[in-house]
């Protein structure tokens, strides 16, 4: 069976490479260099990217079945093990085996022992062959087990190729990369927490396995380990660098075979998954790791700057309106991450802190017309994200080696909801502050109802942001200069630049004005400069100051 699944595995390979032949001379040369033009070529390139997208199937069902038969063969020579164990263990001691499991113990003299003795000894000769014709039921039962789970397991990969075969995309690529239910029967029959055990349950199971055989699930399963919570973050790092070719491929045929809403959205995709392996490759110091990636929704990505593991402190940034998986998330929300962290180890250099962008959620999206946008006034997204993020900042603290680090939760735009709900769920917000910058609300009326305190809660907001203004009175001041108008209350709860909130608030660069034309037209550049090192006055830094562990240094601003 062993042999068996290594024959599979070395036709993957070969189907691998074969698939790269034709990716680099056929597919790349047609659809991407566009070196033929016209209807014939158009035609081509959809069946050349078909062409491809069979391919990827091919690949990942052989490699998929060859690692389900290799497990299912160490399973069935263990419990060969047991089975020849009790046997020989039963032979050894007179014990005869019949075909059916039974056993029959050994006929003994005893015509010079006490009746007494005899009744005795039966019972024991009993007990012990009971004891025999268990073990090899159980034996006998675990290979039975075995047969039937890893013939499941190989239908899910057969079954979806053969769906995707007929035409039928829902039977996308990626259930046969990870094809689910068999990767995940897998490692729980390794002892693996359901998917919702806690962090601190999945950070006990991975240290409880060795070093070799860490390294050989990260191999195999890189895609549901390296967006465990609770999985060290070198190794979910290593686990998604290896995945991150694979979801590209994916994603590359999956576009080759697309048109209009689904062919952008996959673009997009494509592009931000370019994006973060271009700067994983080329940034050192700080270190970048990759703690989570994902083509569900409008894409996932979660990067650190700095070993969240290893540093004192740690921050968890949200971002919020328009954020999705693309070139600018990439480009834009990764340097917010490392400006703070960045700035944070600059300035404080006697401590350690690592930054992270965490996008495990999908964000409202919109352009500059849809202020209307019912995702954008509603919290549904917000509220579907907050579990998602309250879990990962207890991953944080399950695998950060100090076991006490200080952590920051920063929630911009819209992402200031997700941190807001995320502090509403039951046992409240793992961090010990939070920070709202460009905030529309954080869904609570004062910033003692985040859970963290009062004198935690930091609040930025740039005069000439238009966000933090909407809907509240104050945006009277675009319509209608001089109107009057009482305590602020936003879409989601009193707005946190706000007076009546509380908290501390901190020094923001006023931003430049866009005026209601700005708002309209979604030109709002004061709802970004809170992470610029230069647009954004004192904001980065009084940031870093707070992740730092320095709040008490900030420079205050002025509530409104």
């Amino acid at each position: 069976m062993t042999d068996a699944g290594d024959a599979w595995n070395a036709l993957a390979e070969k189907v691998v490479t074969r698939a790269g032949e034709f990716g680099t001379y056929l597919h790349r040369p047609l659809v991407e260099e566009k070196v033929w033009g016209g209807l014939t070529a158009e035609t081509a390139a959809e069946r050349l990217g078909r062409i491809r997208w069979y391919m990827n199937i091919a690949k990942e069902e052989l490699a998929g079945v060859g690692t389900v038969l290799r497990a299912c063969g160490e399973e069935l020579a263990l419990q060969q093990v047991r089975l020849r164990t009790a046997l020989d263990d039963a032979s050894g001691a007179g014990y005869k085996v019949a075909d059916d499991g039974s056993v029959t113990a050994p006929t003994i003299d005893t015509a010079h022992m006490a009746p007494g003795d005899v009744g005795m000894m039966h019972r024991d000769q009993a007990a012990r062959a009971q004891e025999y014709a268990d073990r090899i039921a159980e034996a006998w039962r675990g290979a039975r087990a075995a047969d039937k789970e890893y013939a499941a397991s190989i239908k899910i990969f057969t079954d979806a190729a053969d769906r995707c075969a007929k035409g039928d995309w829902s039977a996308r690529l990626l259930e046969l990369a990870t094809a689910s239910g068999a990767d995940n029967e897998l490692l729980t029959r390794l002892g693996m927490p359901d998917a919702k055990a806690p962090a601190d349950a999945v950070q006990s199971w991975w240290a409880s396995l060795s070093p070799a055989l860490r390294t050989e699930l990260i191999e195999d399963y890189p895609q549901l380990l390296g967006n465990r919570d609770g999985i060290p973050a070198a190794d979910r790092d290593h686990a998604n660098r290896l995945y991150l070719p694979t979801l590209l491929d994916s994603l590359e045929a999956q576009y080759a075979a697309a048109s209009g809403d689904e062919a952008a959205a996959l673009k997009d995709k494509i592009e931000g998954v370019k994006g973060i392996q271009e700067r994983l490759d080329r940034e050192r110091k700080p270190y970048p790791y990759l703690l989570g990636l994902g083509e569900e929704g409008n894409g996932r990505a979660i990067v650190s700057y700095g070993n969240p593991d290893t540093s004192k402190n740690v921050s968890a940034y949200v971002p919020g309106l328009k954020t999705k998986l693309n070139a600018h998330f990439a480009s834009s929300d990764l340097d917010r991450a490392r400006n703070v962290a960045d700035m944070a180890n600059e300035r404080y250099p006697d401590t350690t802190t690592a930054s992270i962008v965490w996008l495990g959620y999908d964000a409202p999206q919109m352009n500059g017309l849809e202020w209307s946008s019912t995702d954008v006034m509603r919290d549904d997204d917000a509220k579907a994200g907050a579990p998602a993020y309250n879990e990962f900042l207890h991953g944080i603290r399950a695998t950060n080696e100090s076991g006490f680090p200080h952590v920051t939760a920063i929630g911009h735009s819209y992402g200031s909801l997700t941190v807001g709900q995320a502090t509403q769920l039951p046992g409240g917000i793992p961090a010990d502050d939070v920070i709202l910058v460009g905030s529309p609300g954080a869904g609570v009326d004062h910033a003692e109802d985040l859970g963290v305190g009062a004198d935690h809660v930091y609040v930025g907001a740039a005069e000439h942001d238009q966000v933090t203004n909407l809907p509240s009175g104050n945006i009277l001041r675009y319509v209608s200069p001089g109107s009057e108008y009482g305590p602020k209350v936003n879409w989601f709860g009193t707005d946190p630049a706000d007076d009546h909130f509380g908290g501390h608030h901190f020094s923001v660069a006023d931003g430049e004005d866009t005026g209601l034309r700005g708002l309209v037209m979604g030109d709002t550049p004061a709802h970004s400069i809170y992470f610029d090192r230069t647009d954004g006055g004192d904001s980065l830094k009084n940031i870093a100051r707070v992740v730092a562990g320095h709040g008490d240094a900030i420079t205050t601003a002025a509530p409104r």
